[in-house]
C-alpha cells in the first residue's frame, strides 16, 4: 500500500519512481487526476526522452480539458510500494505535473478520507 498525502486545494497526490532504461530510479511526486480516465501515466515529453524509454506510438491525438492535444505513446516502467509495472505512458508538451490515470484504480483499490487525512492506494 502507498501512502499519499493531500495537496493544498485537496489534490490527491502520491510518490512514485520511475525507472530509467538503465534501470536508475528517479523518485516524484504525481497527481491523481480523476479526469485522466484512459491512461495510466502522462509526462512532458523532455522527462520521458531524459528517462530513454522505447517509443511504442506516435502522434496519438486526446480530448484533454484545453482541447484536443497530440501525444507519443512511450513504454514506462514505474515502481508503486515496491511494485514494478511496466506501464504504456503518454508523453506530451507542456505537462507540468506528472499525472497518475484513473487506470491504477484497475488493479489498485483507492481509499479517501479527508476528514481523517488518509489517502492510500494499493
Amino acid at each position: 500500500m502507498i501512502v499519499g498525502k493531500f495537496g493544498e486545494i485537496g489534490e490527491l497526490i502520491f510518490e512514485i519512481d520511475l525507472i530509467t532504461a538503465d534501470g536508475e530510479s528517479f523518485p516524484l511526486e504525481a497527481l491523481l487526476d480523476t479526469g485522466f480516465t484512459t491512461g495510466w501515466l502522462a509526462l512532458d515529453i523532455q522527462d520521458v526522452q531524459t528517462l530513454g524509454w522505447p517509443k511504442i506510438d506516435s502522434e496519438i491525438i486526446m480530448q484533454m480539458v484545453r482541447g484536443e492535444d497530440v501525444f507519443d505513446l512511450y513504454e514506462g516502467k514505474v515502481v508503486l510500494d515496491g511494485q514494478e509495472y511496466i506501464i504504456p505512458v503518454l508523453a506530451g508538451a507542456g505537462i507540468r505535473e506528472p499525472l497518475l490515470g484513473l487506470q491504477w484504480l484497475t488493479i489498485l483499490p483507492l481509499s479517501v478520507n479527508f476528514s481523517a487525512e488518509i489517502l492510500t492506494l494499493g
